[in-house]
């Protein structure tokens, strides 16, 4: 017996006489390609221990910025469990994510713009396939950052049970993992049926950080709480700030409102990680028609349940109260401006999505040896999701109006002491309390033909060709809860558009057997696409292949590419969501500087972040955003050392007409920066009329903004002996030099390099990854390294000096796997072993960090058992 071992993509295919890379349509011989590619092996995952496809990439150094969006472990801002993946940094949307070199329909809970990758089950990824480089002139729109090719095992026989548990050093955040995969030939084929389930225990914050603190002029920390509170809290028409008893023993007492005594402690109702469960089926078959013929089918479906806890419901702000109504002790007309609800308990948010992906098609060959292929491909993606319970505005509000409410509930509408904690009657919590539940989903058919081959002989070599056509269609839907699209918080989102599209790819031979000249090889590519939304997009790829010897090759990518604006980004309606925000007029405890108003933000000022009521939705009249995508590396293998590869690629991507939506604390912070020149954005907010506080705003996307994202990539593999086993080392640094945003013509540009950012996680100017493993026939063992680079608080400042900026953090993982025999190998790993603690951050109160990029759980670790039978 023999312990299988860690290979690459060019290792796994050597059999394969011409296969496709991602990045081209033209099937080769060979793995090079003028576009960088990295390749995650199903070894590297199954020694990763992790379950999710998310977690992997999101460790990976080129997912520079975000390094995909943390949503499985955080709920706010759009995330509700879905699991995404973010290239460069570049927003999720300019991520193009295929399965089998194929797309795939967005997932999520209604109209959503990416790929869920929690339908991907890990047990049956033959490899990950990461384009470094645009590619929309190969795969269409989307393609901008790169793009994310899952490819998944297709020929398997027998049978595989793998089960793995794993749980953190604190006893918490248990996680279950279960897979039977089955497979076999028959006369004319091979199927393959894999049958997996996942389970992730939630836990909070609350388990890991003591409080939301904030840094002092002393240096010292120091806990604070939402200026929602309990018992309430409310304008006077005197002009005064009063909170109503938090004792339930002196129900109708109330004073002056103070932040630090009457704050609100919401640690206890986030997450660190949120519960989910998952099940995948998915099937593969091939089919031998015959000699020439193939028919080829890929069936999936996933069903995710996922919830989250909330803080108790507000639901109260800007509701009035006349000095008559009983239960008013003030003897003055007043406006409530918050209300923590605890009596009702807290409410969690919930999803559960249904996503089947159906892939049937042909391919084959022709006697030239030309092949082609012909697919339809349809995916189809529903959700639900909502709260437990949440509380009816204006059901609130009638409860405090004596000219509708009764105090006898006569009329079925009860008047409701809301003035202090637990003086409420059980009916007036059943008269304004309802379960919140929405419904949505997505829908994608495409039809594809393919065909490539060999056109003729150059003296240089064969002239490769390929082309193609494809036709696709995508539907999205939001339906909202009744009693929220009643009170006018969130409107439906309806859409759909078509595409037509062609493309032509070109591999020609230039040069071959030449001194300095092994070979010279140039690739084109050209795709025509027109959309029924925003017309006709044509886009290009130039690319050369310069092999000097053996040891040494030299490449260069020159393409453009384009995005489409998205179902919710065209046809989105008005959406009310509480979105964090950063006030630069207002400090950690709610004070408002009346200077900043007047004159600018005092350097001495604190800034701190609130949640403000955002409208949002989408444009009608968004156009393609453009871009042009440079990539210029080598690669560099060494004869002298038996083992070595080396790569090291420059990338440049600069976006015109990028369809942006500027974030609430920019506009606030480019307002006040100067009123004049900035005015546009000094009319998209409001202030309280008394207290000052911005009160809402107003966020919708354009065609506005210019991006530029560049950096390097460096790789350094090397197989060696050591002591007698096989190694492999592999190294992945990233430095990225540029991450510029001009939000409009004219506005100053915006450059995230060594910043953190607001809920856009982290944008350091270094990122790497290190991996060290050995291999016996029968025991394997790896020791991985992951460095993330020190940055400073894009809302840091002097007045908090533990918090305006982060050293850099270095996460140390294990893993090993022994082969008891053929059939059963054990294997256990521990993650964070060293057990890292998240970083302090001035900006983020939710766990006093950036939840985007570090680790939240501290050390955890794995076993898992692997039989074949």
């Amino acid at each position: 017996m023999s312990f299988p071992a860690l290979v690459n993509a060019e290792e796994a295919n050597e059999e394969v006489e011409r296969i496709e890379i991602t990045g081209s349509k033209i099937k080769r011989a060979d793995m090079e390609s003028a576009s960088p590619v990295s390749v995650i092996t199903a070894a590297e995952i199954s020694m990763s221990g992790i379950s999710n496809v998310e977690n992997l990439l999101q460790e990976m150094s080129f997912s520079a910025g975000v390094a995909g969006n943390a949503t499985n472990a955080y709920w706010t801002s759009g995330g509700y469990g879905t699991a995404q993946v973010n290239l460069r940094g570049m927003g999720i949307k300019r991520t193009l994510v295929l399965f089998n070199g194929r797309r795939v329909v967005g997932g999520g809970t209604g109209a959503n713009s990416s790929v869920d990758l929690n339908m991907v089950p890990t047990s049956m990824v033959e490899r990950i396939e990461v384009l470094k480089d645009g590619a929309s002139a190969i795969y269409g729109a989307d393609a901008v950052a790169g793009v994310v090719n899952i490819i998944t095992k297709k020929d398997f026989e027998g049978a595989e049970l793998n089960i793995k548990a794993g749980i953190t050093d604190e006893g918490d955040g248990e996680n279950q993992d279960i897979n039977l995969t089955l497979g076999g030939d028959f006369e004319r084929g091979n199927a393959v049926l894999s049958l997996n389930y996942t389970n992730t225990e939630a836990v909070r914050q609350s388990d890991r950080i003591d409080c939301a603190k904030f840094g002092t002029e002393e240096g010292k920390f120091q806990c604070f709480g939402s200026g929602t509170t309990e018992g309430g809290r409310a304008l006077l028409a005197d002009g005064s700030q009063v909170q109503f008893s938090q004792d339930e023993n002196n129900g109708d007492a109330y004073g002056p409102y103070n932040s630090e005594e009457h704050g609100f402690e919401w640690i206890p109702y986030l997450n660190a990680v949120s519960p989910m469960e998952r099940i995948n089926i998915s099937s593969f078959v091939n089919y031998e028609v015959n000699d020439s013929i193939r028919l080829f089918t890929e069936t999936m479906y996933t069903k995710r349940k996922g919830k989250q806890i909330v803080t108790p419901r507000n639901g109260f702000a800007g509701i009035k109260v006349s000095q008559d109504f009983t239960y008013n002790p003030t003897g003055q007309d007043l406006e409530f401006q918050s209300r923590r609800n605890t009596e009702l308990g807290a409410p969690f948010f919930f999803q559960e999505t249904d996503t089947i992906r159906i892939v049937l098609g042909l391919e084959g060959d022709f006697d030239n040896g030309w092949g082609w292929d012909f697919a339809f491909n349809y995916g189809r993606n529903t959700g639900t999701d909502g709260w437990t319970f949440d509380i009816d505005p204006a059901k609130a509000a009638q409860t405090l109006d004596d000219s509708i409410c009764t105090y006898d509930n006569s009329n079925g509408i009860p008047c409701g002491d809301w003035f202090g904690v637990n003086q409420l009657d059980q009916g007036v919590i059943d008269y304004v309390k309802y379960r919140r539940e929405g419904t949505g989903g997505n829908e994608m058919r495409s039809w594809t033909a393919n065909i490539y081959g060999d056109l003729f002989e150059l003296p240089a070599g064969v002239l490769g060709f390929a082309a193609g056509v494809e036709h696709r269609a995508e539907d999205g839907w939001r339906d909202p809860d009744s009693t929220v699209l009643a009170n006018g918080n969130e409107d439906p989102i309806s859409g759909s558009y078509d595409v037509s599209e062609a493309f032509i790819e070109l591999s020609v031979p230039l040069l071959a057997d030449m001194p300095l000249v092994e070979n010279l090889t140039a690739e084109m590519a050209m795709r025509y696409s027109d959309y029924s939304t925003v017309g006709a997009e044509s886009t290009y790829k130039l690319g050369i292949t310069w092999k000097v010897n053996d040891a040494l090759m030299i490449r260069g990518v020159q393409s453009t590419a384009f995005r489409a604006p998205v179902i919710t980004e065209l046809f989105g309606g008005t959406n009310g969501e509480n979105l964090r925000t950063i006030d630069p007029c207002e400090n950690a405890t709610g004070v408002i500087a009346a200077s900043c108003l007047a004159d600018g933000v005092p350097a001495d000022f604190v800034q701190d972040g609130t949640t403000v009521l955002t409208s949002v939705g989408g444009n009608p009249e968004l156009g393609a955003e453009s871009a042009d995508t440079t990539t210029i590396g080598i690669v560099w293998e060494p004869e002298f050392v038996k083992g070595l590869s080396t790569t090291l690629d420059y990338f440049n991507i600069e976006i015109e007409d990028s369809i942006t939506s500027v974030n609430g604390s920019d506009m606030l912070k480019l307002c006040y920066e100067d009123p004049v020149g900035n005015s546009q954005f000094c009319d998209t907010f409001t202030r309280h009329q008394v207290t000052k506080q911005v009160n809402q705003l107003q966020q919708r996307p354009v065609n506005a903004a210019v991006e530029k994202v560049s950096g390097i990539d460096f790789n350094i593999a090397y197989k060696f002996e050591l002591f007698g086993y096989d190694a492999k080392t592999n190294l992945d640094v990233t430095r990225l030099l540029d991450h510029e945003s001009t939000p409009f013509a004219g506005q100053p540009t915006i450059d995230k390099v060594g910043y953190i950012t607001e809920d856009q996680g982290s944008y350091t100017e270094w990122r790497s990854n290190f991996s060290l493993s050995l291999i016996s026939d029968d025991w394997m063992a790896s020791y991985s390294l992951r460095y993330i680079g020190g940055a400073d608080d894009v809302n840091g400042n002097d007045f908090d000096p533990l918090g305006k900026s982060v050293d850099s953090i270095t996460y140390s993982d294990i893993s090993a796997s022994y082969m008891f025999n053929d059939e059963l190998t054990i294997s256990a790993g521990i993650d964070n072993l060293l057990d890292e603690e998240a970083p302090y951050l001035t900006s983020w109160n939710d766990a006093n960090t950036d939840v985007m990029t570090y680790d939240l759980l501290g050390r955890r670790g794995f076993v898992k058992m692997s039989y074949r039978f």
